[in-house]
This record gives C-alpha cells, sequence and structure tokens, in this order.
C-alpha cells in the first residue's frame, strides 16, 4: 500500500523537470519567498514531496497560482498611494 502511495508524490527536482522551472523556484516558492502553486506539499521532517496529481492538475489547467499575502510591516510609499488612489476611484464610481 505504501508503494502506491509514494508513486504519487514527486521531489522538488522532478517538479522542477515537469514544470519547465528551475529548482530554485520551486525552493523559494516552497519557503514563502514567491506564490505557491495550488499543489498539496507533504513534509517529513527536512524531506518535502509535492502531490502528483496536484501537479498535473496545475499543470493542465493553466492556473495561475493564488497571489501572495501581504508582507508584514509598514506598507511602501507606493502601497499607500495606490490605496489611496484605489480608495478615490472606488467613491467617485459610487456617486455617479
Amino acid at each position: 500500500m505504501k508503494r502506491q502511495q509514494v508513486k504519487h508524490l514527486v521531489t522538488v527536482q522532478e517538479a522542477a523537470e515537469m514544470t519547465s522551472m528551475s529548482i530554485g523556484w520551486w525552493r523559494g516558492a516552497l519557503a514563502g519567498r514567491k506564490p505557491m502553486p495550488p499543489v498539496r506539499v507533504i513534509r517529513i521532517g527536512r524531506v518535502v514531496r509535492l502531490h502528483y496529481g496536484d501537479l498535473v492538475a496545475w499543470i493542465d489547467g493553466g492556473t495561475a497560482p493564488a497571489p501572495a499575502a501581504r508582507r508584514r510591516g509598514r506598507p511602501t510609499k507606493a502601497e499607500q498611494m495606490a490605496r489611496k488612489r484605489e480608495a478615490a476611484w472606488q467613491s467617485n464610481v459610487a456617486e455617479e
């Protein structure tokens, strides 16, 4: 039974080969520095495996990864200005 389950798990290197993405990109996504595709991750100690079925579905579906969560800390000036512009635009649309 365990052998069948292991066939459904792939290493980071195998995932990189399947998706034509670098191993560094996958490691960054797993560490939270990049948006992670909707693929289940199994961690056992230092060993990291990805679910094969989820990976194939993501490749076949062509769906974009979910946007990254907002960073901690104070927003940058550019982010503050973008939020102000968005709020002003929303209030103008609501008035019309």
